[in-house]
C-alpha cells in the first residue's frame, strides 16, 4: 500500500499515475472517508483497518484537509479530523508515504 497526499492541486495523483503506472489507484480518498464515514456511518478506525486488509496493494491519493483555517461549522470540522484518523491508520500500515507540493513528491515514510 502506498500513501500520496498533499495539498488540494498540488499534483499527488498525478505523481502516483506517474509512479504506479498498473497500480489500483484510488483519488480523492478524502472523498471516499466522507462518504464511508460521515454520510454511512461507518465507524473511522474500523473502516480504515478494513480498507488496509482489503487493499493491500492500493495506491491511496488523499488531498490534506487538517491544515488552513479551523471550519466553523461543526460537520467541516468533524470531517477533517476523521480523515486525518484515517489517513493515519493507511499510513501506518502503507510501506510508502509520499507528500507532494507543487508536483514535487518527498517521501516521509
Amino acid at each position: 500500500m502506498k500513501l500520496y497526499i498533499g495539498g488540494a492541486y498540488q499534483g499527488q495523483e498525478e505523481l502516483a499515475r506517474q509512479e504506479n503506472p498498473d497500480g489500483e489507484i484510488f483519488e480523492r480518498f478524502h472523498e471516499t472517508i466522507r462518504g464511508k464515514v460521515q454520510k454511512e456511518g461507518q465507524e473511522a478506525l474500523a473502516f480504515a483497518e478494513m480498507f488496509c486488509r482489503e487493499h493491500p496493494e492500493a495506491v491511496i491519493v488523499s488531498d490534506e484537509v487538517g491544515s488552513g483555517v479551523v471550519p466553523m461549522a461543526a460537520e467541516d470540522r468533524a470531517f477533517r479530523e476523521t480523515v486525518g484518523r484515517v489517513l493515519c491508520v493507511i499510513a501506518r500500515n502503507a510501506e510508502q508515504v509520499t507528500r507532494c507540493v507543487c508536483g514535487i513528491g518527498v517521501r516521509i515514510k
